[in-house]
C-alpha cells in the first residue's frame, strides 16, 4: 500500500491518473498490446514526489500503521522474502524499515520559559508515555510544586516542509480558541530542547479506540451518553466556524470521569463565516479513509463543509457498536467506493454479541447520506434512538468500562425502569442541557467566530510563529486578553490611590515615580513583546494605538486593551518629558476602554429589559387589564423551539404524514398591509375583516418628547373592513363614524416585556365622532385623561393606515362583495388567532406572528405559507404550475398568474413529500395525492421556502427570542429563491426590520441584487 500527499489540483490529478490506470490494468493485464509497466512507469515517475513518506517523513515511515485493517484484527507477522529485491523495492524497504519521524523521549524535567502569568517559568516532571501519532508523541507531565498533571504533546520544532509548519500553526490557533466541556482543553505551548511542547488537558482513560480494542464493542446506553457529548462538541465547533475533519475513535478521548473529549485539531479548518456554509467550502483532500466523507473525495470541486463531521459521527456510532467501521475493506479505494455507494451491513442478530436496535440503524442512516440531508447536532439528539432505552447518569459511567462491558444491572436498562420513556426523556434532556445541545438547552450563547478571534490575535501581534522561539510561551488569546484587562483595572485602582484622582484621570500630567513598580512595565515580557522581539515577526502585525478620533467598536476596544499593554511593555525608556506624555495617554486610553466596556456590559445586561425611557403605558394603573396567555417571551421561546424541531423533522422526512380524523385548522391571514416601520409601525387587514396595527415604541406624548416612551402596542378593530366598504352605503348606520361604534369592542394590547401581552377592551362608543356644524370631517373626542389620550393617538394612526390600505393596500385577494356581505362577529368570540402581535421583514420576505402562535410568511413570488404554532399543519397559497415555471425560467409571472392563485391545505410533512408514493400499511394510512396537483409544491420552490422559515426560527431560538435576528450586512438572512427580475430595476432597495422583537426593534435598509444574493452591501440611510 502506498499513501500519497498532494497540495494542489495538478498534483492530485497526477496521482489519480496513476491510481485509475493501475486499477484498470489489474482487471485486464494486457490492453491493446500495451503492458502494465509500459502504461504505468511514466505515471509512477510523475507521482513519485508525492509519496507520503517522501513528503512528511524523509527518514521513512511505518506504513502498517496507516492500513485500513479492522482495528481488532490480529496482525500476523510477514514472512521474509528470500528473493533479491529490485533497486526500487530496496529503496522502499529502506524507507519503511525505519521508525516514524517522532521526536525523542522527553527528559525527566521539561522547562517552560518565563511568561506573564508564570514569571519564573515552570518545570514539568515527565511520566509515562500516553501514545504516539503520525509525527508526535504524548507524555504525562506533572507541574512541579503542584499535584496538577497535564498531557504533553511533543513534536519536533523544525519540520521538513513549510506547509507542515503552517498546518501546525493553524492547529495551535484553532485548538487554543476552543472552550467546551467535551473538547480537550488547550493550556499553552512552548519550545524546549529542539521540540515544541503543547500542554493539554489530561485524559487518563485513553481513547474510544483503545476501549473498543479491549472490549470489541460498546453497548447502546453508553453510545447514547457519549453521542450526546460528541454532538455538543460538534455543535460548539460549528458554531465557532470550525470543521474538525478528522473525527474518529482514536481522536475521541476519555477523561477521569469517562466523559468524551474531542482532540487532535491537526486537520481542522476555519470557515470564514458561520452564516453561509456554501460560500466557503473547503477543498483539501484530508481525513482517515474509514471516516472520510464522500464529498471530500468528489472530483467536482464542490468542496465540503461542516457536514463531514456529521458523517464521521455516524461512522463512530457504527464502529462503537460493531467494533469496526461500516465501510471496512482491504484497500482504501474499496473503502471509498463502498462509502460513495453507501454499501454497508449491520451484523445479524444471530451472529452479533451486541444488541443493535432499529432506532440505532435509522440514526446512522440519517447521518450517512448526502451532505445537505444530514441532521445537525440539535436534530441528532432528538432522534428516537435517545429515548428508546436507558441513558446513563454521570455517576454510572465508571472507569471499569475501559476494560469490560457494564454489569447487567449497571445501567438499569431492564427491570424496574424498563419501558419508562418519560424517565429516559428526562435523562436525555438533562444531559443535553449540560452539553449545550438540543432544543432543551438554554438559549444558545453567542459564539464569537474563530476566524474573528484569529484575526484579532493577528492584529494584536500574537500569532504564533512556528517554530516557537525558546523564550516564547503561546497561550490562548482570550486568556491573555482577560489578563491584560485585569492588569489595567489594577493599574487604575493604584493610580487612584497614589494620585488621588477619583475618575482615574488627572487634570494635569503627573510624573511616574521611577522607583515605584508599574504593571505596565513588568520585568517579564508578555507573549506579544516576546514575539515582536523576534526578527521573523511582521512589522505590520504590531498593534496600533487605541486613542483614535472615532469611537472604537466593541471588538476594537478589546484589541486596544491588549495593544496598550503590549505597547507599554515593549516601549523603550525615553526621556522624561515624553514618558510623562505617554503616561497621560495611557491613562486616557485606559479610561476610554473602561467606559466602553462598562457601556457594553450595561447594554448586554439590558438586552431583554425594557429601556429606562419606556416607563409609560396606554393603560391607567387603576384600570383592570387582562393578561394574554402564553405570550411572555419565555413561553414564546419554548414554542419556537418546538416549532424548530418540527420543521427539522418534517424537512428530514421522506414520506407523507399519516392521515388523521382531525379537521385541518383554519388560519386567518393578512391580506393587505402597509409598512410604515421607519416611523410608526404596520397596518394590516385580516381575512376575517378585522383591521389592526402594530406600533413600535412611540413617544407617550408627541408634543413633549421628555414625557417618556410607550412600549410596543397593538390595536385591533373587528369588522373594520366591512365598515370601510360601507362608507357609501346610505343604509349603514355608522357610515360617518371613524370606527364601527355599533360593533364589537376595540382591543388594545400592550407588550410588557418579560410579562408578555396585556389587553383591554374598550367600548367603541367612547370614540363616537364629533361632527362639525358646517359638515366638517368627523373628529375623535378629546381623551378623558392622559391614558385615554394615548389610546386616541393610536386610533388616529390606525385610521390613517386603514384609509391607505382601503385605497392602495397590497395583495388584496377578497372580492368587494364578500366584504359587504360578511357578518359582524360577536364581541366575545374573538380568538387569539385574529391578532397580529409581531412583524418582521427580511428584504422582500414578510412575517406576521399571530397571538395563537401561528405564522404567516409572504414571499417575493406572491406566494404565502401559513404554518401552525406546532409546525404540523400548513396552508400554502401558490401560483399555478405554469406561472411558477414561467417565473423560474423567465423571471416574470404571466399576467393571469396572480389571478389564478390557489391554496393547498395539508400537513407540512405531506406538502414536503407531495411526490412520494404512499407506503402500503394495514394500520396506518397515508394520503394519496391527486397527480394533477403533485407538482405544485416543487414548481413553487416550497422546500426552499420552508428551509428559509426553519433558518429564521433557528436564528430566533439561537439568539434567545422572537425577532432577535442578525441585522448586520455580513450576517443577515436573505431569501435566495425566485422572484421577478424581468422589467424590474436591479439592484432593489430592501428593508430588514422588526416590530415587537424581544430584544428591541431595529430597522436597516440596503440594496439587494437577486442575481448576486451573497454579495455583502453596506446599509444605506433609510
Amino acid at each position: 500500500m502506498q499513501v500519497y500527499c498532494t497540495h494542489n489540483d495538478t498534483d492530485y490529478w497526477k496521482v489519480v491518473g496513476l491510481i485509475e490506470t493501475d486499477f484498470r490494468f489489474r482487471l485486464e493485464p494486457l490492453q491493446d498490446g500495451v503492458t502494465y509497466h509500459k502504461a504505468t512507469d511514466s505515471l509512477f515517475e510523475a507521482a513519485r514526489p508525492y509519496i507520503a513518506w517522501s513528503c512528511i517523513c524523509p527518514d521513512g515511515i511505518d506504513m502498517e500503521a496507516l492500513s485500513p485493517r479492522d482495528p481488532n484484527a490480529h496482525v500476523r507477522a510477514k514472512k521474509a522474502i528470500k528473493k533479491e529485491p529490485s533497486k526500487a523495492k530496496a529503496l522502499v524497504a529502506k524507507l519503511t524499515g525505519k521508525e516514524k519521524d517522532h521526536p525523542p523521549a522527553p527528559p525527566t524535567e521539561v522547562r517552560e520559559p518565563p511568561s506573564s502569568d508564570r514569571r519564573n517559568g515552570a518545570i514539568y516532571k515527565t511520566g509515562r508515555c500516553l501514545g504516539k501519532g503520525g509525527f508526535a508523541i504524548c507524555y504525562e507531565g506533572q507541574l512541579a510544586g503542584t499535584t496538577q498533571i497535564y498531557a504533553l504533546k511533543i513534536v519536533k520544532s523544525h519540520m521538513p516542509q513549510k506547509k507542515m509548519e503552517q498546518k501546525f500553526q493553524t492547529e495551535l490557533q484553532i485548538h487554543s480558541k476552543m472552550r467546551h466541556a467535551n473538547i480537550v482543553q488547550f493550556h499553552r505551548a512552548f519550545s524546549f530542547d529542539k521540540c515544541t511542547f503543547i500542554v493539554l488537558e489530561l485524559c487518563p482513560n485513553g481513547s474510544l479506540m483503545d476501549m473498543v480494542k479491549k472490549r470489541k464493542y460498546v453497548t447502546e446506553p453508553e453510545v447514547r451518553y457519549w453521542t450526546v457529548q460528541m454532538a455538543g462538541a460538534i455543535k460548539y465547533m460549528h458554531g465557532k466556524g470550525i470543521i474538525h475533519r478528522d473525527l474518529k475513535m482514536g481522536n475521541i478521548f476519555l477523561d477521569k470521569d469517562m466523559n468524551v473529549k474531542v482532540g487532535d485539531f491537526g486537520l481542522a479548518a476555519l470557515l470564514v463565516t458561520g452564516k453561509d456554509w456554501q460560500a466557503h467550502r473547503r477543498t483539501t483532500l484530508c481525513g482517515t479513509p474509514n471516516y472520510i466523507a464522500p464529498e471530500i473525495l468528489a472530483k467536482d470541486k464542490g468542496g465540503h463543509d461542516h457536514a463531514v463531521d456529521i458523517w464521521s459521527l455516524g461512522i463512530i456510532i457504527f464502529a462503537l457498536l460493531t467494533g469496526k467501521p461500516p465501510f471496512q475493506a482491504a484497500t482504501a479505494d474499496e473503502i471509498y467506493r463502498r462509502a460513495r455507494e453507501l454499501e454497508y451491513d449491520w451484523p445479524k442478530l444471530d451472529t452479533s454479541e451486541n444488541y443493535i436496535s432499529d432506532e440505532t440503524k435509522d440514526l446512522v442512516a440519517a447521518m450517512l447520506q448526502a451532505p445537505e440531508k444530514r441532521p445537525d447536532p440539535d436534530m441528532i439528539v432528538q432522534h428516537p434512538f435517545f429515548t428508546c432505552g436507558w441513558v446513563p447518569q454521570a455517576e454510572e459511567m465508571t472507569t471499569s468500562l475501559r476494560e469490560r462491558h457494564p454489569d447487567p444491572t449497571q445501567f438499569l436498562s431492564v427491570g424496574a425502569r424498563n419501558g419508562r420513556t418519560s424517565l429516559y426523556t428526562k435523562n436525555i434532556k438533562k444531559l443535553c442541557i449540560k452539553c449545550e445541545v438540543g432544543p432543551w438547552s438554554p438559549a444558545s450563547k453567542h459564539r464569537t467566530s474563530t476566524y474573528r478571534e484569529v484575526a484579532e490575535e493577528e492584529r494584536a501581534g500574537l500569532t504564533p510563529i512556528v517554530p516557537l522561539a525558546e523564550d516564547v510561551v503561546y497561550r490562548p488569546f482570550n486568556e491573555l486578553l482577560q489578563e491584560q484587562i485585569q492588569q489595567e483595572v489594577e493599574r487604575r485602582e493604584r493610580a487612584v490611590q497614589t494620585e488621588g484622582v477619583q475618575d482615574g484621570l488627572s487634570p494635569e500630567p503627573k510624573k511616574i515615580k521611577t522607583g515605584e513598580p508599574s504593571m505596565s512595565r513588568p520585568s517579564t515580557q508578555s507573549f506579544a513583546a516576546q514575539q515582536r522581539a523576534r526578527p521573523l515577526a511582521s512589522v505590520s502585525s504590531a498593534p496600533t494605538r487605541l486613542v483614535k478620533t472615532r469611537q472604537p467598536s466593541q471588538e476594537s476596544s478589546s484589541r486596544g486593551i491588549l495593544g496598550l499593554a503590549s505597547r507599554t511593555k515593549s516601549r523603550k525608556v525615553e526621556e522624561k518629558s515624553s514618558e510623562d506624555t505617554a503616561a497621560v495617554q495611557d491613562r486616557l486610553a485606559a479610561d476610554l476602554v473602561s467606559q466602553l466596556n462598562k457601556a457594553e456590559a450595561e447594554r448586554k445586561a439590558q438586552l431583554f429589559e425594557p429601556s429606562p425611557e419606556v416607563k409609560q403605558s396606554i393603560f391607567n394603573p387603576k384600570q383592570e387589564v387582562e393578561t394574554v396567555s402564553n405570550t411572555n417571551p419565555d413561553s414564546v421561546l419554548e414554542g419556537l423551539r418546538r416549532l424548530q424541531a418540527e420543521l427539522e423533522r418534517a424537512l428530514n422526512s421522506r414520506t407523507t404524514a399519516i392521515e388523521t380524523k382531525k379537521s385541518p385548522p383554519a388560519f386567518p391571514i393578512v391580506i393587505k398591509w402597509v409598512d410604515y416601520t421607519n416611523k410608526y409601525g404596520l397596518g394590516y387587514v385580516i381575512s376575517n375583516g378585522s383591521i389592526g396595527s402594530i406600533f413600535k415604541s412611540l413617544p407617550a406624548d408627541f408634543s413633549r418628547p421628555g414625557k417618556g416612551y410607550l412600549p410596543p402596542t397593538c390595536l385591533v378593530v373587528r369588522d373594520a373592513e366591512r365598515h370601510l366598504q360601507n362608507k357609501r352605503n346610505e343604509a349603514y348606520l355608522d357610515r360617518y363614524e371613524i370606527v364601527p361604534i355599533s360593533g364589537p369592542n376595540l382591543e388594545f394590547y400592550e407588550n410588557r416585556s418579560e410579562d408578555g401581552l396585556v389587553r383591554v377592551k374598550v367600548n367603541p362608543m367612547n370614540y363616537k365622532a364629533i361632527h362639525g356644524p358646517n359638515g366638517e370631517n368627523p373628529k375623535l373626542p378629546v381623551g378623558k385623561d392622559e391614558y385615554d389620550e394615548r389610546k386616541r393617538e393610536l386610533l388616529v394612526l390606525w385610521k390613517k393606515f386603514s384609509n391607505y390600505m382601503y385605497s392602495f393596500g397590497k395583495d388584496a385577494e377578497y372580492p368587494f362583495d364578500e366584504a359587504i356581505a360578511r357578518r359582524p362577529s360577536e364581541p366575545e368570540t374573538v380568538s387569539a388567532g385574529n391578532v397580529v402581535t409581531f412583524y418582521q421583514r427580511w428584504g422582500d420576505v414578510g412575517c406576521w406572528a399571530f397571538c395563537d402562535g401561528h405564522f404567516q410568511f409572504n414571499f417575493p413570488d406572491h406566494t404565502k405559507i401559513v404554518i401552525s404554532a406546532d409546525g404540523t399543519y400548513c396552508n400554502f397559497y401558490h401560483l399555478p404550475i405554469e406561472a411558477a415555471r414561467g417565473l423560474t425560467i423567465n423571471g416574470e409571472i404571466p399576467p393571469n398568474g396572480l389571478d389564478d392563485r390557489s391554496m393547498l391545505t395539508y400537513p407540512l410533512q405531506t406538502l414536503l413529500n407531495f411526490m412520494a408514493k404512499p407506503t402500503k400499511s394495514t394500520t396506518r394510512k397515508r394520503p394519496e395525492i391527486n397527480p394533477m396537483i403533485q407538482g405544485i409544491p416543487q414548481a413553487n420552490d416550497f422546500r426552499r421556502k420552508i428551509e428559509f422559515i426553519r433558518d429564521a426560527v433557528k436564528e430566533w431560538v439561537s439568539n434567545g427570542g422572537l425577532g432577535n435576528s442578525d441585522m448586520e450586512p455580513e450576517g443577515r438572512l436573505k431569501f435566495k429563491g425566485f422572484r421577478e427580475t424581468a422589467n424590474v430595476k436591479i439592484p432593489m432597495k430592501h428593508v430588514w426590520t422588526t416590530v415587537g422583537a424581544r430584544g428591541g426593534d431595529d430597522r436597516r435598509v440596503a440594496w439587494f441584487n437577486p442575481k448576486k444574493p451573497d454579495e455583502i452591501i453596506p446599509d444605506i440611510k433609510s
